[in-house]
């Protein structure tokens, strides 16, 4: 249920945090920042045809797995730095269905369990990571989402984080989490129905717009398959970096990003098999002191998630 957005905003924020002045002007389909999904139907696929729901039952208990990789290179002045590969992280949480209203809105609790990094990453970037995100087992929160994927109510509680770095990227999931549980249309479809979401969040101040086409590969009135593939892209706005010295002026350029997924939901489940990649690139303008360069950060993430033992 939860789109690859949620750990690239995590681990990305992690190493820049950057927070938007002036928010670019909103491109026309999308939300509003945390307004629900709009869905627009591309074709309602082969007969035979129904509607595609959430059903978990209240006590549905789940065990969500989830590993996540990425890959950083960056550029300034066009000086190319070498690429880096951060440890890969594997991030458990319990997931709990506390409640079914009878309009089929689905609320559950989710409790994050702890972090593991690749025991191959270099010794001191680990215990980096480590610290940080061992963090993440004091998080916990609950939320309601409709039978169709549209997020109702979402509350996590991360006061206890005190890594300020993180307790940022935390607030920032929290905003993706209202966006990312997968919408699903509201007409009947068959396989080979083609739907497109259009989502609008946050996500350390930037507001980042992302487009995903999905494609209903299988079902069999239990559990579905679908593809996924992703656009994201930020318009040009003012940021600001706690970073860098006074004066520094800092203008996003561009970002955009893309990706594709796969997907298999048992719909009266909570957590899917999943497997999805990201990549994308950040453009940026630092100016200080009469002079200017452009910066550029590329990151490729990949992402699993899985039930648990």
């Amino acid at each position: 249920m939860k789109h690859a957005v949620v750990l690239c905003v995590l681990l990305a924020s992690s190493v820049s945090t950057l927070s938007a002045r002036t928010p670019g002007q909103q491109p026309e389909g999308f939300p509003a920042a945390g307004a629900p999904a709009i869905v627009t139907m591309i074709s309602t696929g082969a007969a035979p045809r129904s509607a595609l729901r959430y059903t978990p039952a209240a006590g549905t208990r789940q065990q969500m797995d989830m590993t996540v990789g990425m890959t950083m290179a960056m550029e300034v002045g066009g000086n190319a730095v070498p690429a880096m590969t951060l440890p890969t992280v594997r991030i458990g949480a319990d997931c709990l269905v506390s409640e079914v209203a009878p309009s089929g809105d689905v609320t559950f609790t989710m409790a994050f369990t702890g972090t593991d990094i690749d025991a191959g990453a270099d010794p001191t970037v680990a215990t980096q990571f480590q610290g940080m995100y061992d963090a993440l087992k004091s998080v916990k929160g609950s939320a309601t989402i409709s039978n169709r994927g549209v997020t109702r109510t979402s509350s996590f509680d991360f006061g206890a984080v005190t890594n300020s770095q993180l307790g940022q990227s935390m607030g920032s999931m929290m905003e993706a989490l209202k966006q990312v549980s997968i919408p699903l249309p509201e007409e009947e479809v068959g396989v080979g129905a083609r739907w497109v979401a259009r989502s609008t969040f946050a996500a350390n101040g930037l507001t980042l717009f992302q487009k995903t086409e999905f494609e209903l590969v299988s079902f069999d009135g239990k559990t579905m398959t679908l593809k996924s593939k992703a656009e994201q892209s930020a318009l040009p706005q003012a940021i600001s970096n706690p970073a860098l010295p006074p004066g520094a002026e800092v203008q996003l350029e561009h970002l955009t990003g893309g990706g594709s997924g796969t997907l298999r939901l048992n719909l009266n489940e909570l957590v899917p098999v999943s497997d999805a990649t990201l990549d994308s690139t950040m453009v940026m303008k630092v100016a200080m002191g009469g002079n200017a360069q452009q910066m550029t950060f590329t990151t490729s993430l990949k992402l699993t998630i899985a039930p648990g033992k």
